[in-house]
């Protein structure tokens, strides 16, 4: 089965129902069901949440509350109740299994930035040796700054499924703003909101194809190029990019930033003297943007205000 990127979905635990079918009627296509928590919870409703998860055409896959905390043995024992806890619901092998962690309800993200990373990998090698993807899910807070997950991603891949909310006094978010998407590479899957469409249950976006056979395709999270128009295309923004490679010579400093807004996070700066590479640029919202390959995937900065240069181009 496949999810193409930018579908919703969910994420269901004892505190949803066991029918997903207005979920599913509101435009969910994968459903994340909690099978089980630490060495001695399963969820009662995992089986009957998979089931209907099936019945609806949504793609079905799992996740496990860590309790294991930075304990490399223990985590390889809660891997194991996962995988047996997934079968028992009826999630099988080939299909996503992530590890949820979190601060609280008997886990600490607080026991070093390196032996959580340990553990975490512990519980998805696991995983990953009974045929299911691992995946981890936890907060951007916690995975820049407590956890080494750069090891974890250097492993697995585009394996992350991040909770970030963007607030907005008395707004119910029913669709994630892209604009404000918060910087982080690796992300397969966004939970974006608490309460999707009013129903209740976290909202999320998959921000890859998901696919439940084979090996998981490398991917990456930010916006594609349409490779089959080579001169422009239009991304997920609505932004229209036009190919053109060049090199930028800025007159001061400038912020580099994650997306092409001036929302987005930064992520380095140029000054004076430096020369940017770019390969492609798009006129929106009063400015001129570029967009600069780099290692990991791409960077964004103003060339233009209006009409006024911000440097000199060759």
């Amino acid at each position: 089965m496949e999810v193409a990127k930018r579908s919703y979905g969910v994420d269901v635990s004892d505190w949803q129902v066991s029918n997903l079918s207005a979920m599913a009627s509101a435009g969910a296509k994968f459903a994340v069901v909690k099978v089980s928590e630490g060495l001695n919870y399963q969820n009662p409703k995992a089986q009957a949440q998979v089931n209907s998860s099936n019945a609806n055409g949504m793609m079905p896959a799992g996740y496990h509350y860590a309790h294991f905390s930075a304990s490399h043995s223990q985590a390889v024992l809660e891997g194991n109740y996962a995988i047996k806890s997934a079968k028992q619901a009826g999630i099988v092998p080939g299909s996503y299994l992530a590890c949820d962690y979190e601060e609280g309800s008997g886990n600490s993200t607080t026991q070093g930035y390196s032996t959580s990373a340990d553990a975490i990998l512990a519980f998805m090698d696991v995983v990953a040796s009974a045929g299911y993807k691992p995946l981890l899910y936890s907060g951007k807070e916690i995975l820049t700054k407590r956890v080494d997950v750069k090891r974890v991603t250097d492993k697995y891949g585009t394996c992350l499924w991040i909770a970030s909310y963007e607030y907005k006094s008395g707004t119910r978010l029913d669709n994630p703003d892209f604009g404000w998407f918060p910087s982080m590479d690796n992300v397969a899957i966004w939970q974006f909101t608490d309460n999707w469409r009013g129903l209740n249950v976290d909202g999320n976006i998959s921000l890859i194809d998901l696919k439940t056979d084979g090996k998981p395709v490398a991917q990456q999270s930010k916006p594609d190029v349409n490779q089959s128009a080579p001169q422009y295309w239009v991304d997920e923004l609505g932004d229209t990019w036009y190919k053109e490679e060049g090199k930028f010579y800025p007159n001061g400093t400038i912020n580099i930033r994650y997306g092409a807004r001036t929302t987005s996070d930064i992520i380095g700066t140029v000054t004076k003297g430096d020369c940017v590479k770019y390969d492609a640029y798009s006129r929106h919202g009063g400015y001129v943007w570029i967009r600069q390959p780099r290692s990991n995937g791409y960077g964004y900065l103003v060339c233009r205000a209006g009409n006024e240069a911000w440097g000199t181009f060759k």
